[in-house]
Order: structure tokens, then C-alpha cells, then sequence
């Protein structure tokens, strides 16, 4: 929860009560439990280039310079100071940003539409795991390995399920079965052009960074641990995470770079000594609330994404050489996923979460993504079984249960 989350969305546009989104409409949406922001007027996807020569810390600079200026150039032509840039920055500069200026409203998900998030499942889903179990499983391995010998502290290895299904996927249905089961986080759905690259999806348990005038908030998430349906049982796993010298240190490692990356910005940080237990639906999550107050009140979110994206949350630490690992041994591309989604305004303010329990959604067809936080202490098995509990975020969302799933 951010703290001043009514006074973020003060410049938004009026309350509604209609529907968030549509299949076939592009659109975005970002919900929190105290309000959503949401658009279903896309006036203009921002085209962004490539450049090979930048590094990866200046290509998402340039990028994040090139979409403030077409919004401001948009308003100029409009004369509606109230548009926003609403989208996503992917993982790394091997992808693009899927990014829009819109017309944005202050919205509030109806007690109205609860019925959408009964899950009533689908049947005849196909479903592709990549890699197979013993590749990610040899990864982690790996990874452990590198860690005794060289200077590598962390790495998020992730991997991805493709799905198939006979029948339709409703991303209607999932936005609210997703915030239906997360009421805490944040749920975002995002599509610039629906039928050519479907809806990009999820409902993160983490802020990557909120900025309101001279005020600034993160609440960085590290270590996980599967929830159980037994009431004394999931209260036993929450202890065990608490205790846990793994998921301590997994977090601490993440605190310790936010800190060192915010302080310098800040005229007084808070950061509370020990990390405090959250819930999702799947997962519990070691999780710790950040807030400052900048010694610049004119620095835009923007900047502060660029010095805080990726956190070592989604990345590792050091970073480049995390990302570099990342890279040889992930088969894939991550895209969306572990960046970041949110909005901004002219003025600089803005919201933004870390890209996690998320996937594409097309028609027929999803890729949806987890990963999981190695380090040295890292039991290859449990790292993936961390992983299919985070998946069933997006597969209870969708109707689906891993375990009725037919393999390829």
C-alpha cells in the first residue's frame, strides 16, 4: 500500500464506476486497493529506437527523455494538461517500452462486477515449460556455484510457461480475478494493439517506485515462501520465512542497493530495520516500506526509475554481471517482464510497480513468467518450486490449476 496513494491520483479526472477494460479496446489500467488509473484512450503509442552503441543505463535514459517530451508536446497540441504517460519499460534495452500518452481517469473497481472473478477454469490447455524443470533446476545449480567463486551476490533466474488453449481467454475475467485475489497490490493490464501483441498482465506485490512533489516511496519485495490452505500451516510458513537466513540475507541485499541508490537524493530516508510479512493469494513475501523526502521536489519519477531500475529484486547484484547471466542462461527474452508499469504526469508524479506475477495474453495463447532470487544459500529445488507457487498468481487468474495442465 502506498501511504499517499488519494493524494497521488489528485490529478486525475473525476470517479467512475465503468468498466475498466475492454478485450478488444487498447487500454491500460493500474488498480490499487484506494483507486485506479485507467485509460481507454491511447492518443498516441510513443515509437522508440534501439541504439546498440548505449549502454544499458543510456538507452533507458534516452528512452525515458523521449517519451516527456512527447507528452509534452501532445499537450501542447492539445491543450490538456491533464494527459499522462501511462506503460511499461521492459527488463533490458534487448526489448522496447510499450508506452502511450493517454487520456486518463481516476476510476474505483465496482463491488458490481465481483461476479467476473469467479473462476470456472478451462479445459483442453496445452502447456510448454521453458525451460523443462531440469534445465532450470541445472541453472540455479549453477549459479550457486558461480557465487562461491566469484563476486556475483544475487541473480533472479526466471523462467516462463506457454499455454494454449481450445477455448478463449478473458483478460476481463483475469483483471478481475487478479485484483479479486491480490486486493493489496498492484494489478495492471496493459495493450497498445490487442490483437497484434494481446494484453500484458499481472498483479505485482511491489512498488517499484511512487513520487508525489517532494516525497518519494518504494516497498522492495525479496523472499518467498509458499502459502498454505491450512490456516496453522500458513501461519507456520510465514514464521519460517521471518526466520529464514536465506530470504533475510536475499533481502537485505536488496534493501542495501535501494538504500545506497536513494540517499544521496534524499534529505531523510526512512527504512525500517527489519523487513515486514505480506500476502498474496500464492505467496508469502519479506517486504519492506521505504519513504523519503527529496532534496529536489522538481526531480522527476522518471529519474528516479532510471537510477532504480532494475532492483536487484528482478536483476541481482552486481547488476551487469547478474543481467549478463541472465542472459546466457534464461532461453528466452523477458520483455515486460521484470520491468516496470505505472504512469506519470507533466509534473513529474507518478506511480510505478515492478513487472512480477504477469504474462501476454492473447486469444487463445499466454506466455506468463516467475522467477526466483539465488543466492549462494539457494536449494535448487526449492528455487523452482518458489517459482510454480508464483506462477499460480496468473494460472488461478486465468481458471487454471498447474497440476490439470496437459504438458508438451
Amino acid at each position: 500500500m502506498l501511504p499517499v496513494e488519494p493524494s497521488v491520483f489528485k490529478n486525475m479526472i473525476g470517479i467512475t464506476k465503468e468498466d475498466l477494460i475492454e478485450t478488444d479496446v487498447a487500454g491500460f489500467v493500474f488498480a490499487t486497493p484506494t483507486g485506479a488509473i485507467s485509460s481507454q484512450k491511447l492518443l498516441e503509442n510513443i515509437q522508440f529506437d534501439r541504439n546498440t552503441a548505449l549502454s544499458f543505463e543510456q538507452q533507458q535514459q534516452a528512452w525515458l527523455q523521449h517519451a516527456q517530451q512527447k507528452l509534452q508536446q501532445k499537450i501542447q497540441q492539445t491543450g490538456n494538461a491533464e494527459l499522462i504517460l501511462v506503460g511499461s519499460l521492459p527488463f533490458d534495452h534487448r526489448d522496447l517500452p510499450e508506452m502511450s500518452v493517454a487520456e486518463a481517469k481516476n476510476s474505483y473497481v465496482s463491488d458490481g462486477l465481483a461476479h467476473l472473478a469467479e473462476s470456472k477454469g478451462h479445459s483442453n490447455v496445452q502447456a510448454t515449460l521453458v525451460p523443462p524443470q531440469v534445465d532450470y533446476v541445472n541453472g540455479v545449480a549453477k549459479l550457486v556455484e558461480l557465487m562461491k567463486k566469484t563476486d556475483l551476490e544475487k541473480a533472479v533466474l526466471a523462467r516462463a510457461i506457454d499455454l494454449n488453449s481450445t477455448h478463449k481467454f478473458s483478460v476481463v475475467k483475469l483483471f478481475y480475478r487478479l485484483f479479486h485475489n491480490n486486493p493489496e497490490g498492484y494489478t495492471f493490464a496493459l495493450a497498445q494493439d490487442p490483437k497484434k501483441s494481446g494484453w500484458f498482465m499481472g498483479a505485482s506485490p511491489e512498488l517499484l517506485v511512487a513520487k508525489q512533489n517532494q516525497y518519494v516511496f518504494s516497498n522492495p519485495v525479496a523472499g518467498t515462501l509458499a502459502r498454505s490452505a491450512d490456516p496453522h500451516e500458513d501461519q507456520a510458513q510465514a514464521q519460517r520465512l521471518l526466520a529464514s537466513n536465506k530470504d533475510q540475507h536475499e533481502h537485505a541485499v536488496v534493501i542495501e542497493a535501494i538504500a545506497d541508490q536513494l540517499s544521496p537524493l534524499c534529505q531523510s530516508l526512512t527504512i525500517p530495520k527489519t523487513p515486514s510479512l505480506i500476502k498474496t493469494q500464492t505467496v508469502w513475501h519479506l517486504a519492506t516500506q521505504i519513504k523519503g523526502t527529496l532534496k529536489d521536489p522538481e526531480m522527476h519519477v522518471f529519474d528516479l526509475i532510471s537510477i532504480l531500475h532494475p532492483t536487484p529484486a528482478v536483476c541481482g547484484q552486481p547488476a551487469p554481471l547478474a543481467r549478463q547471466l541472465i542472459s546466457e542462461l534464461e532461453p528466452f527474452q523477458r520483455n515486460l517482464f521484470a520491468g516496470t508499469m505505472g504512469w506519470s504526469d507533466v509534473q513529474g508524479n507518478g506511480a510505478w510497480a515492478v513487472n512480477v506475477r504477469c504474462g501476454r495474453i492473447f486469444e487463445h495463447s499466454a506466455r506468463l513468467y516467475a522467477g526466483a532470487g539465488i543466492v549462494e544459500a539457494s536449494q535448487p529445488t526449492s528455487e523452482l518450486n518458489e517459482t510454480i507457487a508464483k506462477f499460480n498468481t496468473m494460472l488461478n487468474g486465468l481458471g487454471l490449476n498447474a497440476d490439470q495442465l496437459s504438458y508438451q
